[in-house]
């Protein structure tokens, strides 16, 4: 049964809260005081053509102005709060719905895929749609204030030319949508081939290998090159119809100006209050410019969220299990060797007891990992699963005080200091350690090992093999070793 889809209202949604509420509430506070501004500029040049200009004058254009700067400096604070806690919860939903899917460790091609979403590719998207949205929002309301004073105080064709300047540059953003969809996702696309690409530079690097080495090089140019091209397709549509936009909105809006003039010949308050307002029309014309063109923005950043909630909960291989081969594999359950022919039979077996040791034993390729994997699906929240390569999160690797359940912990004492920070754990070490901590803070009731013994010499594998024995003497420990036990 396929899974069910999570959408980009779903996504959106992490974003809203309340430092988004007061984000937008303080964007309309701006923009209110920037048509203050606008305001007591063309009062000043009324005071100007009836000689009475005074310096209180220049002092309230100064506090409306500088109101609203800061005013607009404290939204992205909150804008900058919306994005990382959007992040935050995607990071938690993506965990709670994907946790009980452990097939999906053993699936690379699964794995390259949306792991460019989790480790930078969301992260960018909510951030830039938050400062996309923050600034269309401060374009819009902006106009909206600005237009109703240039209404009001020069002359109503003003806000009828704004309006026409952005039906006619939306319309040709509209006519550019698909196209202009295609080739962000295409972008998209090329560059997680080339981040998933960089993630095995460590090994290919360091493992000091020229074969590998060269097949990784030759392999990141040709994404790279891939990833440039269609970065450039994209910027070049965009950026073109975004010259061409701005040319059309200028020559409206001049038209217009030109229009009021020739109306208004005689009216000289009139002409330097229009005049005085000049610097302010040609940033509005930009602003009307840069708000209808910033539709392709939001439909770029549109068609990229289209990618994170594809990849939210990603399908796991339905012939999974077919790759146990069950006729080379065999079940040791203290002194009783088992033969099972499904998973189902296999589980039977593991839950037959309540503690004690099951080795699973068979030969290269018969599926061993693959049982353990599709076992720890099937028990969920009982398990607790080492996979054989592991990049799980331990204590001794984030030199962090593990974590306390609330009901052991005591009220007037304070969390234990962090350990000594170490760098360069060896895989023995590790072994050995996140054994010590699976032994010391987890209470399964089932756990599944994949050759826990794998790297340790002949000492530090019997200290190891007394800490399975410390599991399996209060929970049921199916394993895989590294050699088989006698």
């Amino acid at each position: 049964m396929a899974r069910p889809a999570f959408t980009r209202v779903q996504l959106i949604q992490f974003a809203l809260g309340r430092a988004f509420y007061i984000m937008v509430a303080l964007l309309v506070v701006e923009a209110a005081l920037s048509g203050l501004t606008t305001y007591l500029i063309i009062h000043a040049g009324r005071d100007v053509a009836e000689e009475e200009f005074l310096l209180t004058d220049l002092i309230w254009i100064l506090a409306a102005q500088s109101a609203s700067y800061a005013v607009g400096a404290i939204s992205w604070i909150y804008a900058e709060r919306a994005g990382f806690g959007a992040y935050g919860k995607f990071m938690q939903r993506f965990a709670r719905d994907n946790r009980h899917f452990t097939k999906l460790l053993h699936e690379r091609g699964t794995r390259e895929q949306v792991e460019p979403f989790l480790t930078g590719e969301t992260f960018h998207v909510f951030f830039e749609s938050v400062y996309e949205l923050d600034y269309q929002l401060k374009l819009l309301l902006g106009l909206i204030f600005n237009v109703i004073v240039f209404a009001t105080e020069i002359d109503v064709s003003m806000p009828i030319a704004y309006g026409a300047v952005f039906v006619v540059l939306f319309a040709m953003q509209w006519s550019m949508r698909k196209r202009a969809a295609y080739l962000y996702l295409d972008n998209q696309r090329m560059q997680n081939r080339m981040m998933a690409q960089g993630y095995t530079a460590w090994d290919n690097v360091f493992s000091g290998n020229r074969y590998n080495l060269r097949l990784w090089l030759a392999g990141f140019k040709s994404r790279l090159r891939d990833a440039l091209a269609a970065q450039i397709r994209a910027i070049v549509t965009r950026e073109g119809l975004s010259a061409a936009s701005g040319i059309i909105g200028l020559a409206i809006i001049f038209a217009t100006m030109v229009f009021v003039t020739v109306r208004n010949d005689g009216d000289t308050a009139l002409l330097i209050g229009l005049a005085a307002t000049l610097p302010k029309q040609i940033e509005l014309t930009h602003d009307v410019h840069a708000l209808s063109s910033g539709f392709n923005d939001m439909l770029a950043l549109w068609t990229r969220m289209s990618g994170v909630v594809s990849n939210m909960r990603p399908e796991p291989d339905p012939l999974f299990d077919t790759r146990i081969k069950f006729d080379m594999l065999a079940i040791k359950d203290g002194d009783a060797m088992h033969a099972c022919g499904s998973v189902d039979e296999a589980l039977g077996i593991v839950l037959a007891q309540p503690t004690g040791r099951v080795h699973v034993r068979g030969g290269n390729g018969a599926g061993k990992s693959t049982l353990l994997a599709a076992l720890r699906s099937d028990l969920k929240n009982r398990a607790y699963y080492l996979p054989t390569s592991d990049r799980l999160a331990f204590n001794f690797l984030q030199n962090a005080p593990p974590p306390v359940d609330d009901d052991d912990e005591e009220e007037d004492e304070g969390p234990p200091p962090p350990p000594a920070a170490k760098l360069g754990f060896s895989s023995g070490e590790r072994q050995l350690r996140s054994l010590q901590e699976l032994v010391d803070h987890t209470e399964a009731r089932i756990y599944l090992l994949d050759e826990w013994d794998a790297n340790l010499d002949t000492h530090n594998r019997a200290k190891a093999d007394a800490m399975v024995e410390r599991l399996a003497a209060r929970a049921r420990v199916v394993e895989i070793s590294h050699r088989d036990r006698t």
